[in-house]
């Protein structure tokens, strides 16, 4: 059984889908991908309610409720144009999940954020804020915000070089646990691998907070069973956590 909240933050009144005991201890957010919405999150938020956890989910700018034609836009761009209004977002929408954590914490003593692919990416956004959630699960997501794949590289923009693997030393301690796929072929997972070896030293004197998990045989769209058990241990670690 869902039902949905209205949360008011700084300059945005936020629809949230919600699902499970409002008077939890705790809640969990979880951020959709791109060109999704959070009704979509519906299995999750199940899933996370029937393992006794509230949750919500919330639309990303421009997407859902919030549709305002700027996706239409996005849709024709290619090269720079399209990547740097994705980060644009990714970076809106991480600003956004950390204000409405700072509300959460007016009633819940934690609060997890858990984002796929792009909800993902905004979840490695929020590394960089002073305002971070008890639990940080970016699924699908890589650390590095650089462009990719484009033939005349530009030299690395402002914007590009916000990704948390750029700045592993503000990293520390923030809970987290990181999905990939092997064999992903819209998200490379070797970024993420990357990021997780050079924060295991960093991590070395609270190794429980550090989680990775890839699943060699998974492109971006997973195989269920991986993504189950993604899941399931996921639905673990917010136990261990006291969520």
């Amino acid at each position: 059984m869902t039902f949905t909240q209205t949360y008011s933050l700084p300059g945005l009144e936020l629809p949230v889908l919600c699902a499970g005991n409002q008077d939890h201890h705790s809640a969990v957010v979880v951020l959709h991908g791109l060109n999704c919405y959070k009704e979509k999150q519906q299995a999750e938020l199940d899933r996370l309610s029937a393992a006794g956890f509230f949750a919500m989910a919330v639309d990303a700018p421009h997407h859902g409720e919030r549709t305002d034609g700027a996706m239409d836009v996005f849709n024709r761009l290619n090269g720079y144009e399209r990547h740097h209004f994705l980060l644009a977002s990714v970076l809106q929408h991480a600003s956004e999940i950390s204000g409405l954590v700072e509300e959460l914490r007016k009633k819940y003593t934690k609060v997890a954020v858990m984002g796929i692919s792009m909800g993902g990416h905004s979840v490695f956004a929020m590394l960089r804020l002073a305002n971070r959630p008890d639990l940080l699960a970016p699924f699908l997501a890589t650390p590095d915000f650089r462009a990719r794949n484009l033939a005349d590289r530009l030299p690395v923009s402002p914007l590009e070089s916000t990704g948390p693997i750029d700045h592993v030393e503000e990293v520390f301690p923030a809970p987290l646990f990181m999905v990939t796929a092997g064999s992903d072929s819209v998200v490379r997972p070797v970024a993420t691998r990357k990021f997780h070896e050079l924060l295991l030293p960093i991590y070395q004197s609270c190794p429980e907070l550090l989680e990775y998990h890839e699943y060699p045989e998974s492109d971006h769209l997973m195989r269920a069973e991986d993504w189950y058990d993604a899941w399931r241990r996921f639905v673990e670690r917010l136990g261990r956590d006291g969520f």
